[in-house]
């Protein structure tokens, strides 16, 4: 799209006048007040419509602007737009655009280059659909956003099942409830009839053998009851008490140990509690080890006396430790190694530098001797070659031959230079790119030859400290050999501090006295005042003494023990004297009783095999009577509760009674055995089955419903995969359309940045979905283009929205830039330029610009596809 000219009725400041086009680069420059910005305005505005109230008319109420425009078709468009009330159609949409996105990259207003990032999320949408339409109205985007998965249909879908389900397992619990406390109930009911019978058949047995026993007894007694034992009973129990007695009586035990007389005489040999301590004092014992401590401490600090003796200042002594350094050696090697490495890296540095500089000063070269291409002047060459082949024709035919052989000549020589006039454009195109990149290539070589300049320098620095501390080491050491001393750092130090070492050994040596005065002192207080005699013997002449009276009186302390061991001896003989006695007695007591029962016997053990046999008849006879009077007894018990008739009377009832309750329990023989314990709940079981059996729900109905709900939900998911299916194939789709966008716009910044930046940037990444831009340094430097410098911000968006515009279109689209160059310094301006009059090649770019270095780059770079318009200030 092109637009050939722009005519303003009544915008701003400007009333019925008309700024006529260039189809490639036109410049529009002038001073402040020049009505530059209002231009721009009605550019836009004759365009997409809706400006900004500010550019209202300075008079009158109309507002009116028109243009017209030719489209790549050949198709002409005239619009004339009544911006009191805007009908026209926006122009922008024919290049795939709208307003907005047609003023976020092709339209940049006064100092608003950075704008394009608060437009991101709309242009996303251009960029996707241009990418994945061609620019046409819908994207993919749109079409997710159509597919809605019924998600509430799924929802209800899901709980009419859940619901289903639900009401399903209640019925089948309740079902088997029932049924299960039906099974409980009849086997209550069997358990409780087959218990009536057991119980009633037990009483049956009671009543069936009391009638029996009561006829037996009465058979065997009669009327009269049984005989006594009176002489027998005295016999036996003179015998149990001669038993009793010789089972009672003690065994007398035979003592072992020493006797009470023994004891009594080693009582009395025992010696009498000491006087005097029996154990090391806690006052003495803490002063004599503070002496030991003290004597300890002073012969390990003695030990360690400076040595050897020297005559030497403590300061020099310090002076020379400081100084030595054993290591300075090795660092010294390890930093010469570094040197050299280093300055190996910046002759290589240095010789890629070079090699880099002079490709880069060919490759310049050889673009400048490449001429701007003309394409006017072979059309020129080729014209006149036909025109002057067509007049020596002419003259041919006319009989001029000579004349005519001349302008044959002139026209070939014209055709071979029309021939040979060819399109450099592409050669010349190619050569800038290659310089551009050996540029950026030099560049990076003399990055990398400052670095290795800068490693060189620090390992040459790191090099004269280890000289310097090596240098240091060896005064030092010669100066330890002159005063005949170790050169060694922990010597010299104890050397310069000999001083301190006297004084705290002479402390130390005070400190041990102090000691063995107090330990002295706490030995006299206990008899050891041998002034001769050394601390160490005094204390241990006192632990012996204490040992002695300690042995002394572990000696006198057992004499409570001997005291308790003589009166336990001494009872212990009197209990076996009294043991003797009883067991004694109890053996009379057996003679007596043997003689009683007729036998005879003089050991104990023949005593007592006499009575256990005199005891086994009389058991069985005691026996006998035993049970004759439990007998009676019986009969007398089963009379008080009626007579052998009323009996007989009872059991029959019972009988007849046992055969009813036999009956009831044969209707539940098909039960199987159950545990008795549920006879207590039968009537209480079977008022619940009544009740539950009310209010049963339907199986059948709640399977029916299950499955209903089934089907619906089958239904609902089915289409819900359909839905998820066609995202994942749109999503896959947009995705891999979108990956083409970033690179695009990378390769297009890629390609003008070093140009408009002089070589500092040479690459650039874009994140499509903010627009956000990084910029790499020649350096191999990452930077956040929004973060550098306003003016090399604003020539990097420069970049992106003419990068934006030409592929967010769908046909070359104008580029209508207002002071874009107004942070940038006169070098990179002159870049901007150029790279916007090669860009005019294929687009329409109008640029408005104040710069008096913007107006004389047109005067001397414009040609004939362009335009300069230089405009005076409006009247107020």
């Amino acid at each position: 799209m092109r637009i050939e000219s722009v005519t303003a009725h009544a915008f701003g400041p400007l009333h019925d006048r008309t700024l006529p086009l260039a189809p490639g680069l036109t410049v529009v420059s002038g001073a402040n007040e020049s009505a530059k910005s209002s231009w721009h305005a009605a550019i836009r505005a004759a365009l997409c419509g809706e400006p900004s109230s500010r550019h209202r008319p300075w008079h009158g109420e109309s507002w009116r602007v028109a243009a017209m425009v030719s489209m790549e078709s050949g198709e002409v468009v005239a619009v004339d737009r009544d911006l009191n009330d805007d009908s026209a159609p926006d122009i922008s949409r024919r290049l795939g655009l709208d307003r907005t996105s047609f003023a976020a990259t092709a339209c940049v207003d006064q100092a608003q280059l950075l704008t394009v990032l608060d437009a991101a999320d709309g242009l996303r949408d251009h960029l996707r659909r241009a990418a994945a339409t061609a620019g046409a109205d819908g994207t993919v985007e749109q079409a997710l956003q159509r597919l809605t998965v019924p998600v509430e249909a799924v929802k209800e879908a899901r709980n009419r099942l859940r619901e289903a389900e639900t009401d399903l397992a209640a019925a089948r619990r309740e079902h088997a409830r029932y049924l299960e406390l039906s099974a409980r109930a009849r086997s209550a009911s069997a358990a409780r009839a087959r218990l009536a019978v057991q119980e009633h058949a037990a009483l049956l047995d009671e009543l069936s053998s009391r009638v029996t026993r009561l006829n037996d007894l009465q058979e065997r007694f009669g009327d009269s009851p049984p005989s006594g034992l009176a002489e027998q009973e005295a016999l036996a129990r003179l015998v149990n008490r001669a038993l009793a007695a010789w089972r009672a009586a003690p065994t007398p035990r035979a003592l072992t140990g020493p006797s009470a007389a023994s004891l009594e005489a080693e009582l009395a040999a025992l010696p009498e509690f000491p006087a005097g301590e029996t154990a090391l004092d806690d006052e003495l014992r803490v002063v004599a080890s503070a002496h030991s401590t003290a004597s300890a401490v002073a012969a390990a600090h003695g030990e360690r006396r400076p040595s050897p003796p020297t005559s030497a200042e403590p300061s020099v002594l310090r002076g020379l430790a400081a100084r030595l350094d054993p290591s300075c050696g090795a660092r010294l090697t390890t930093a010469s190694i570094d040197v050299d490495h280093a300055r190996q890296v910046q002759d290589e540095a240095a010789a890629n530098a070079a090699r880099a500089q002079v490709e880069a000063d060919v490759a310049s070269a050889r673009v400048q001797e490449i001429a701007v291409p003309n394409p006017f002047l072979r059309n020129a060459l080729l014209a006149l070659s036909c025109l002057t082949t067509l007049v020596g024709l002419l003259l041919f035919l006319t009989g001029q031959h000579l004349a005519a052989a001349g302008v044959l000549v002139a026209a070939l020589v014209a055709g071979v230079g029309g021939a040979l006039c060819r399109d450099n454009g592409p050669e010349r195109e190619a050569a800038v790119t290659f310089a551009a990149e050996r540029a950026a290539a030099a560049n990076r070589a003399r990055g990398a030859l400052f670095t290795a300049d800068r490693a060189l320098a620090e390992a040459e620095g790191q090099r004269a400290v280890a000289a310097e501390a090596s240098r240091a080491h060896d005064e030092a050491a010669a100066g330890c050999a002159a005063l005949g001393i170790p050169a060694d750092r922990e010597t010299l130090w104890r050397l310069a501090n000999r001083a301190a070492w006297e004084a705290e050994h002479a402390d130390l040596l005070c400190e041990v006295a102090r000691t063995e005065k107090a330990v002295r002192v706490e030995l006299s207080a206990r008899g050891k005042t041998d002034p001769s005699t050394s601390v160490a013997d005094l204390l241990v002449d006192y632990e012996t003494d204490c040992k002695v009276r300690a042995r002394q009186a572990s000696m006198a302390a057992g004499r409570p023990r001997l005291v308790q061991a003589l009166a336990d001896r001494r009872l212990a003989e009197a209990t076996v004297a009294e043991a003797a006695a009883t067991h004694a007695q109890a053996l009379d007591l057996l003679r007596e009783a043997v003689t009683a029962i007729g036998r005879t016997g003089d050991r104990p053990e023949d005593l007592l095999r006499a009575i256990a046999e005199w005891q086994r008849g009389w058991d069985r006879v005691l026996r006998e009577a035993e049970d004759e009077r439990n007998a009676w007894a019986e009969l007398q018990t089963l009379l008080a509760n009626g007579s052998l008739d009323d009996l007989e009377a009872t059991l029959s009832a019972a009988q007849t009674h046992h055969t009813t309750l036999l009956e009831a329990a044969a209707r539940y023989a098909a039960c199987p055995p159950v545990d008795p314990s549920l006879a207590a709940s039968a009537d209480s079981l079977a008022a619940t089955v009544a009740e539950l059996a009310r209010s049963l729900p339907s199986v059948p109905d709640a399977e029916e419903a299950v499955e209903a709900a089934t089907a619906a939900l089958a239904e609902v998911t089915a289409e819900v995969e359909a839905v998820n299916l066609a995202s994942r194939y749109l999503t896959a789709a947009r995705e891999k359309v979108h990956s083409t966008i970033a690179p695009a716009l990378e390769d297009t910044l890629r390609a003008w940045l070093p140009t408009v930046t002089e070589g500092r940037y040479v690459d650039a990444a874009v994140d499509p979905s903010s627009l956000t831009v990084r910029v790499c340094a020649a350096s191999d430097t990452w930077h956040q283009a929004s973060r550098l410098s306003l003016g090399t911000a604003e020539q990097v968006y420069l970049l992106l929205r003419v990068a934006l515009a030409q592929h967010l279109s769908t046909e070359p689209c104008p580029l209508l830039l207002d002071d874009v160059t107004v942070q940038a310094d006169d070098v990179r301006t002159r870049a901007v330029l150029d790279l916007l009059l090669q860009l005019s090649a294929d687009r329409q770019i109008v640029v408005f610009a104040q710069d008096a270095v913007v107006a004389e780059w047109a005067r001397e770079r414009l040609g004939e596809r362009d335009a300069l318009h230089e405009l005076t200030q409006v009247a107020a």
